[in-house]
C-alpha cells in the first residue's frame, strides 16, 4: 500500500510540475492581449484627438473669415445743427455726444 501511494504522489507531483509551465505561459499571453487592447485604445484616442484638431482648425478658419460688424457712417468733422434742443457743456468742447431716439 505504501508503494502505491508513493507512486500516486509521484504522479501528482509530475502532473503539477507539467501544468505549471502551461500556466506560466498563459500569463504572458494574457499580458500580451492586455497590451494589444491598450495599444488599440491609445490609437483610438490619437485618432479622436486628430479629428478634434481638424474641427478646431475649421472653426478657427470660419471665425477668421467672418465679416466685421457693420460700421456706421463716418461723421468725424461733421457739424450738427441741434437747433433749440437742450445742450450741456460749452459749444467749443472737443467731443459732442448726440443721442438719436425714436419715441412712438
Amino acid at each position: 500500500m505504501k508503494r502505491s501511494l508513493a507512486g500516486l504522489g509521484g504522479v501528482l507531483l509530475l502532473a503539477c510540475a507539467t501544468a505549471m509551465p502551461a500556466a506560466a505561459q498563459s500569463q504572458p499571453a494574457a499580458a500580451h492581449t492586455q497590451d494589444d487592447e491598450l495599444r488599440k485604445e491609445i490609437e483610438a484616442l490619437k485618432k479622436g484627438q486628430q479629428e478634434i484638431l481638424k474641427q478646431l482648425a475649421a472653426i478657427k478658419q470660419q471665425l477668421g473669415t467672418k465679416p466685421a460688424a457693420p460700421r456706421g457712417p463716418d461723421v468725424a468733422g461733421v457739424v450738427f445743427d441741434l437747433g433749440d434742443n437742450p445742450v450741456e457743456g460749452p459749444p467749443t468742447a472737443k467731443l459732442t455726444l448726440v443721442e438719436l431716439t425714436d419715441y412712438q
